[in-house]
């Protein structure tokens, strides 16, 4: 993909959110106030609003996010015997010359991170064994501001080598074991709500942190979460565990700030973002730049069902081979797929042409 404008090499911070469902968001409609830093900055960029995620694993949305491939049931691409090299984000912009990074919170193993990720072009993998060992509170390693403080030093030193960079978390505060470090005070009482508000501190931190860098003004930041979470169950398959935040963030880089409601997916961080640099690709993924492209239909999997989301119903297709057609907006849990026999086929032949496409790529070794 070529684009008219010149290519802009601003750096890129993609910030992966540990099930940070939508509907943990004020702006979604949760009253609890947990998130009001993740709230008050998705009125700051240029947030969609109908984004889903690709599958329900935090490694669907690290593969999904950085590389635009969905979920394909239960397989896992990471762990593959056979290491496939995928052109993604880190990849795409090695060719612009950028230097790479990827930190997670927790072992390098885990999801083979670590060995996925630099066989597919990224330079630097920073994981638990990296940390300070006091900084190790639990099985999922440091939690998230350790992350960003330790990665403040080596973005600047990135930064410093005069080359733009990519940098990519995961993070993991917001999931089991639980832990919420001493020097923060929730107002919440359920620990898996501490958490999530631990979370959003976080987040604040690393934000207020950058603004202190000379970089920041050149940086674009996305949020996106790895899955949401299974909070409402209206239906077999939870829209909460697909329907996630998408935030593209860069106050000096992309203009007036402004909602989108256009069905959006995990799949299409990656050529969003290059269309935000203009950047020079070749997109061999399913996913799209949602800038220059629409979406008529999103899907996403829970391994043993897939679902397919329009602007007003919800097609859930199981794995026995059954499928129900939902009004979500209503959150009606009348099966109307008699009712609405074509809208059922075009939802899943949309689906099932993407995935046979996505499967044809990987067993192929086309990426």
């Amino acid at each position: 993909m070529r684009f008219d404008a010149p290519e802009t090499k601003h750096n890129v911070v993609v910030v992966i959110m540990e099930s940070m469902s939508a509907a943990k968001m004020a702006r979604h409609g949760n009253t609890k106030g947990l998130v009001p830093f993740l709230d008050s900055l998705s009125h700051q960029g240029v947030y969609f609003e109908n984004a889903y995620s690709a599958g329900i694993h935090t490694f669907n949305g690290v593969f999904s996010t950085i590389f635009s491939f969905p979920a394909l049931f239960r397989q896992h691409p990471m762990k593959e015997s056979s290491m496939l090299r995928y052109h993604g984000l880190f990849s795409a912009l090695r060719e612009h010359d950028y230097s790479t990074a990827y930190f997670t919170t927790h072992d390098g193993q885990f999801d083979n991170a670590e060995g996925f990720m630099r066989a597919n072009a990224c330079e630097r993998v920073i994981t638990k064994a990296d940390y300070p060992a006091a900084d190790v509170k639990t099985t999922l390693g440091v939690p998230d501001d350790r992350m960003f403080a330790y990665a403040l030093p080596i973005l600047d030193e990135m930064a410093n080598a005069r080359k733009p960079f990519v940098a990519a978390f995961m993070t993991a505060s917001d999931h089991g074991p639980y832990y919420v470090p001493e020097y923060f005070v929730p107002h919440s009482t359920d620990i898996k709500d501490q958490v999530t508000e631990y979370a959003d501190y976080s987040l604040r931190f690393l934000i207020a942190e950058c603004m202190k860098r000379p970089w920041f003004a050149n940086t674009l930041f996305v949020f996106v979460a790895d899955h949401g979470a299974a909070i409402d169950g209206t239906y077999d398959m939870s829209l909460d565990y697909n329907h996630t935040p998408l935030l593209f963030f860069a106050p000096h880089i992309m203009g007036e700030s402004r909602t989108d409601t256009s069905i959006a997916g995990q799949i299409d961080a990656f050529p969003t973002i290059m269309g935000i640099l203009r950047a020079p690709f070749e997109n061999r993924t399913l996913g799209i730049d949602l800038f220059r492209e629409k979406r008529p239909y999103i899907y996403f999997n829970a391994d043993d069902k897939y679902g397919v989301l329009d602007g007003g119903h919800f097609l859930v297709v199981r794995e026995e081979g059954s499928r129900s057609l939902y009004a979500y907006r209503e959150k009606s849990a009348v099966d109307r797929s008699a009712e609405l026999p074509d809208a059922v086929e075009r939802m899943d032949s949309y689906a099932r042409a993407h995935m046979q496409a996505a499967q044809y790529v990987i067993r192929t070794n086309k990426q």
